[in-house]
């Protein structure tokens, strides 16, 4: 997840995705400062104005227009959202913003009022959930539907919630641990007995404080994972990275753990389908089953999503991994850099900037 600030809140998660868009959504601005948005190689001016925030997700470019307007570029329309916005949050797939109390998703080009009246929400690429302040529920959104997820009338406020990308977890008025997984709701654990938690895409990690074991549920299943508490864990796509209680690295994926470090790591991050780590001060990353070494330094910058990689080398040239293969991407000196989609936006000289994608790059001037 990447924070930014601007003149409101801006939380962005470029997470896992199943959209069936193309994933090369970026923009730029060019020498006078207006907005071209990037769509898969095609390039057009959509704003005469910076944004005072922005996000991109798979699907969209979103920002706050000079105005303090919501605009949602979206399968190649700009989309008026809203004339303002309190906040809001841009995942690969949905858009969700609040307007005071109102509470409103957009989703593949339909816009929806979710809650008139908000406490509280949490968002991700395919899941809502939300405290509806008016009602006293804990409510969820997913698949163009809505769902009553627990009364909370008796405590007043909803209990502790984990978004994942298309999963959530919360603890219910019982004091249960459910997860709430295509339109359906599963006991997980008694909250009394829950240690850590990790969400992902179609996984929950989480660890058995009473018996100081490792489980997860999993694709609809419940899966023993260790015996022991693990060191540390995280969850992608469909994926568990951990390091067990003997140091190793290990991956649960497709109901099968692999052991990818006997070192233990220097450290770990996942996101989408792709892992990064450092073993003896090599950057490698681990994608489809397979580790690679990327460089033998660690990158002090870095982005990751889907299954990509960008990063600076130690010569200042910016570098590309798409899953396979790593390819310079510019020997020129760059100030900024970020990863949105499978598209590389980066800025370099004075007021110049390009996105690179599939191969190809594509400059403001």
């Amino acid at each position: 997840m990447r924070l930014m600030v601007g003149h409101i809140l801006l939380v962005v998660i470029l997470l896992g995705c199943n959209s069936a868009f193309a994933q090369g959504i970026s923009f730029y601005n060019d020498y006078l400062g207006n907005i071209w948005v990037f769509d898969n190689g095609n390039t057009k001016q959509i704003d005469h104005l910076p944004p005072k925030s922005y996000g991109v997700g798979n699907s969209s470019f979103v920002y706050e227009d000079n105005s303090g307007g919501l605009k949602i570029y979206h399968n190649h329309f700009l989309h008026n959202a809203s004339s303002f916005v309190s906040d809001y949050v841009v995942t690969d797939n949905l858009i969700s913003f609040s307007m005071n109390t109102q509470l409103k998703v957009f989703d593949d080009g339909n816009l929806q009022t979710l809650c008139a009246s908000v406490a509280k929400y949490w968002a991700s690429d395919d899941v809502v959930v939300w405290y509806d302040d008016m009602q006293h529920l804990l409510m969820g959104y997913w698949n163009g539907n809505k769902y009553t997820l627990d009364d909370v009338l008796s405590s007043g406020s909803p209990s502790d919630v984990y978004i994942g990308e298309n999963i959530a977890a919360f603890i219910d008025v019982n004091g249960n641990l459910n997860a709430f997984y295509l339109g359906e709701i599963e006991q997980i654990i008694y909250g009394k007995n829950l240690g850590a938690v990790a969400m992902g895409r179609d996984v929950i990690a989480y660890v058995d404080a009473s018996t100081g074991s490792f489980h997860s549920f999993y694709r609809n299943e419940f899966v023993d994972l260790e015996d022991f508490v693990p060191t540390s864990f995280r969850c992608g796509d469909r994926m568990i990275a951990y390091v067990d209680a003997s140091s190793y690295l290990k991956v649960f994926e497709d109901f099968q753990t692999r052991t990818i470090s006997f070192d233990e790591p220097d450290f770990y991050e996942i996101a989408d389908e792709i892992m990064v780590f450092g073993v003896q001060n090599y950057f490698k990353a681990y994608v489809n089953g397979k580790v690679y070494t990327l460089e033998s330094y660690i990158p002090e910058k870095y982005f990751i999503n889907n299954r990509s990689v960008a990063y600076l080398d130690q010569m200042g040239n910016l570098k590309y991994f798409d899953g396979t293969k790593t390819e310079t991407i510019s020997y020129e000196k760059v100030t900024d850099f970020e990863l949105t989609g499978d598209a590389v936006r980066y800025a370099f000289g004075v007021k110049s900037e390009s996105v690179y994608y599939e191969g190809k790059t594509y400059k403001n001037d």
